[in-house]
């Protein structure tokens, strides 16, 4: 009697060709993670940092422990090697929320973002293996290392070994996270429901931002403005942080608002989100913001897909976007009684071409080798009150760095224009080349003082990818001459003799 016919193990139906058998247990979580974004999840995210701002803005014990639990919940994920898009989520969120946690008295090292993101990331790329390295981040941060000898040797450290600590890790972390986050994001595969989700959690804990914001206006029986920025309407904290972080969270919304695939709540959701933000970042009378989200508009629409831009219910979206921007702007010119308009229509560069000249001034001095690490800072002590960081990174490489600076510059140029060469024309194109247009505007005016300009040039090394299909499964033929013979699949061992 001929022992019965086994049936082969999902693994040898997989090499044989055939489709694997499922009880369906697996199909829903694989739905959910692949699915688009849900209406309910980013409505109730949205509103629950709302409130976490204005609990931020009461108790900076608990902004301090929301912040270490993120870095936990990081180096929990990284250590236990979670996938890299998920490390890629959290990355987007740090950054978001690193405003939040300043403005609200976080009991936090100042570049705690910067070193937080590039701790997490770093040690996931380790853990990956080093074996295929994007080499450009790695180049441009160590052309910056020759400038740090006369900062350690006391040229730009009059008050000892503490004062040279603070010099190179304010001009260095930035360097440092853009340079760890390339080498992340080159090992990242992106979509186009992949992208949504990494603008989604940027956006969200930027709500929290807001929210913190509209409580101290709303506890305040009269604002006056003036001519500068507002701190007040700031939340508090340092109004241009603050404005740009708006203004980026305003631009992700409004592409996500455009995008046709998203569910028409949704996109309401996300338009008013974008107006909200865009309208906080004005009344900050900080005109970085604005500036910002203008130009990621102006450089992200031509990479998307002109074909989603023209459908007519995107073309709604706009004509509605439009006619509630104007309502925003006259309700925000009453409330500021026409300060707003005159402080936008302001041409004055708040000292910015002050410290650019005084850098050039020094770059000239130290032409080949720069001047160090923290020269910059030094060179604006004359003329504007005291030491004052750069506010232009393009001047302070060139000025602390010289020819090496120069250098690093270009090839940062070079990371931020990957995306035009490397990705056709869609969502995550469009998205990737506005953020990185956005991001060359702030440091031109902020330098890299946060942690989202080295993140978003980071996020350029990103690789597109195609989604995988799902195959519709079928049942596995077990009658009397089934075809698993004629496919040469192993046999049971009482078949073959024990082989």
């Amino acid at each position: 009697m001929r022992a019965p016919l086994a049936l082969p193990s999902g693994a040898e139906l997989a090499r044989a060709g055939r489709a694997v058998p499922s009880n369906g247990a697996r199909r829903p979580r694989a739905a959910a993670r692949l699915g688009t974004l849900r209406f309910p999840w980013v409505l109730g995210m949205l509103v629950l940092h709302v409130v976490l701002g204005g609990v931020f803005k009461q108790s900076g014990t608990i902004a301090t422990a929301h912040a270490l639990g993120t870095l936990l919940v990081g180096l929990y994920w990284a250590v236990r090697g979670r996938p890299m898009f998920q490390l890629a989520c959290w990355s987007m969120y740090a950054a978001g929320a690193e405003v939040l946690w300043r403005m609200t008295g976080a009991n936090l090292i100042w570049e705690y973002g910067k070193y937080a993101v590039s701790l997490v990331l770093f040690i996931r790329v380790f853990r990956g293996g080093l074996r295929a390295i994007y080499w450009t981040p790695v180049i441009y941060f160590f052309l910056l290392m020759p400038a740090v000898v006369p900062t350690l040797l006391g040229y730009y450290s009059p008050q000892g070994f503490e004062d040279t600590r603070k010099l190179l890790s304010f001009n260095l972390s930035g360097p440092l996270s853009l340079m760890v986050c390339s080498l992340f994001f080159a090992r990242v595969g992106l979509t186009g429901l992949r992208t949504q989700r990494l603008l989604t959690w940027m956006v969200i804990p930027i709500g929290g931002i807001a929210g913190a914001i509209l409580l101290g206006l709303t506890s305040l029986e009269h604002l006056e403005f003036g001519r500068g920025s507002s701190l007040i309407a700031s939340g508090g904290f340092g109004p241009n942080q603050v404005s740009a972080v708006l203004g980026i969270g305003a631009f992700f919304a409004t592409l996500l608002a455009l995008e046709p695939r998203l569910d028409a709540r949704l996109r309401a959701l996300f338009l008013g989100v974008a107006l909200w933000f865009a309208a906080h970042a004005a009344l900050s009378f900080s005109r970085t913001g604005i500036y910002l989200f203008g130009a990621g508009l102006a450089v992200a629409l031509p990479f998307s897909s002109i074909r989603n831009l023209l459908r007519l219910q995107t073309l709604l979206v706009v004509a509605v976007a439009i006619a509630a921007g104007l309502v925003t702007w006259a309700f925000l010119m009453r409330y500021t009684e026409g300060m707003i308009g005159e402080r936008f229509s302001s041409t004055s560069l708040t000292r910015r071409d002050l410290i650019a000249r005084q850098d050039l001034a020094l770059w000239e001095q130290h032409f080949i080798l720069g001047a160090g690490v923290g020269g910059s800072s030094i060179a604006h002590t004359e003329g504007t009150g005291g030491r004052i960081g750069a506010h232009t990174e393009y001047t302070r490489l060139l000025a602390e760095h010289g020819l090496l600076g120069a250098m690093a510059t270009l090839l940062l140029l070079a990371m931020a224009a990957r995306p035009l060469f490397t990705m056709p024309l869609g969502f995550t194109k469009g998205a990737l080349v506005g953020a990185c247009g956005m991001t060359l505007l702030w440091m031109a005016a902020s330098a890299m003082r946060n942690a989202a300009p080295g993140l978003l040039i980071g996020l350029a090394a990103a690789r597109i990818c195609r989604p995988r299909r799902q195959v519709r499964r079928r049942p596995v033929q077990t009658t009397a001459r089934a075809p698993l013979a004629s496919r040469r699949l192993p046999l049971a061992r009482s078949q073959t003799g024990g082989e």
